[in-house]
């Protein structure tokens, strides 16, 4: 008859045989290994919005800080109540599918007030689809442009044109114009209230 390793006996030869595999993959899980995927950067904090005209803002519902950062940037330029020139400029310049595919980029919107400073010539020719077209593009760059990234910068804007872009704190200008209320989040892109039309000051 045949004698049997007992039990625990083989349990515990078993055990031993495995303990050096178990401290391999341990090592490969911990040091980086083939085994480990690549570093993902972890994504920047979110930013607050800043600006002397932030905190006109409504503090909740359409056209609050909160309501815009859960709509894509069309929708929240239609809340906000002194962006209705914009609003009605983008409507003229049939532009609607450009911000509809628009993805991490920052748009600059000129308030009511801005576009109350334009000449009747100037408001003439933003009147037409062309005209209407060629500043909607001017007011986009294809970058998420945060705080930092306003300070003494330069960025071509989608139309070509070059946004110069200065200042420091919480005091900037872009392209000439003052930022009023600057990094306002919507679900699509980061936009910046100006309070003049830029290339028109």
């Amino acid at each position: 008859m045949s004698r049997r390793t007992p039990r625990p006996a083989l349990l515990v030869a078993l055990a031993l045989a495995l303990a050096p595999l178990a401290g391999c993959a341990g090592a490969d899980d911990g040091g980086g290994g083939d085994a480990a995927g690549p570093a993902v950067a972890a994504p920047p904090p979110p930013e607050k919005a800043f600006g002397q005209a932030c905190a006109a803002l409504p503090g909740d519902g359409p056209g609050s800080l909160e309501a815009m950062s859960g709509v894509p940037v069309l929708a929240a330029i239609d809340q906000a109540k002194d962006l209705t020139q914009l609003a009605a400029l983008i409507n003229t310049a049939k532009a609607k599918d450009i911000f509809d595919s628009m993805d991490n980029v920052t748009v600059f919107a000129p308030n009511d007030a801005a576009f109350a400073k334009l000449t009747d010539d100037q408001k003439k020719a933003l009147a037409t689809q062309p005209g209407a077209g060629d500043l909607v593009r001017k007011l986009i760059v294809v970058r998420d442009l945060r705080k930092a990234d306003l300070q003494d910068k330069q960025y071509t804007s989608l139309q070509g044109a070059v946004l110069k872009a200065t200042g420091s704190g919480d005091d900037y200008r872009v392209g000439g114009a003052q930022v009023l209320c600057g990094s306002i989040k919507t679900a699509n892109a980061r936009m910046a209230v100006l309070d003049t039309v830029p290339g028109f000051g």
